[in-house]
């Protein structure tokens, strides 16, 4: 694997880290806790639309082509979440693993170099951590001591 790509695997592991300690960190109620935003009204519901859009990116890794059909998930429990993460980012490493930089993806007719598509996916993952982050704040729910500490985060 090339060094830009395993770059952004890093910077996609550190995020999809916190995210997963969000997970087990806290207990269902905080979980489910219905939040200040339309639709994705829960930290279950974001972990949801976050694998499925990741889903949709490792797709597009195989196929060439972007597309944003969504399916649902079977198991939305903690650790149903948890292992869903954990095998696509274990297929998305393998589909990178003889990626160049040269490669494109067809972005709705636009062709996008692989590091691009990579950058718009950790991206569309921090936007949700940082919401999940805000909710937590203005909710009253406590934040894993090691998101604390991985972010420098105060209380």
């Amino acid at each position: 694997m090339i060094n830009s790509i395993k770059a952004q695997l890093e910077d996609w592991k550190y995020g999809r880290d916190i995210l997963k300690f969000f997970v087990l960190g806290l207990d269902d109620s905080d979980l489910d806790k219905i939040l200040p935003r339309k639709n994705l009204n829960t930290i279950r519901k974001q972990c949801e639309e976050l694998i499925q859009i990741q889903n949709c990116y490792v797709e597009a890794i195989n196929s060439k082509s972007i597309s944003f059909n969504y399916y649902s998930l079977s198991d939305i429990s903690k650790m149903g979440l948890i292992k869903k993460m954990e095998e696509l980012d274990n297929k998305m490493e393998k589909s990178l693993e003889y990626y160049t930089d040269t490669e494109t993806i067809n972005w709705f007719g636009e062709k996008w170099l692989i590091n691009r598509h990579l950058s718009a996916l950790i991206g569309h993952e921090q936007m949700h951590i940082g919401q999940v982050i805000g909710f937590c704040y203005s909710s009253n729910i406590e934040i894993p001591k090691h998101i604390k500490s991985a972010m420098s985060l105060s209380d």
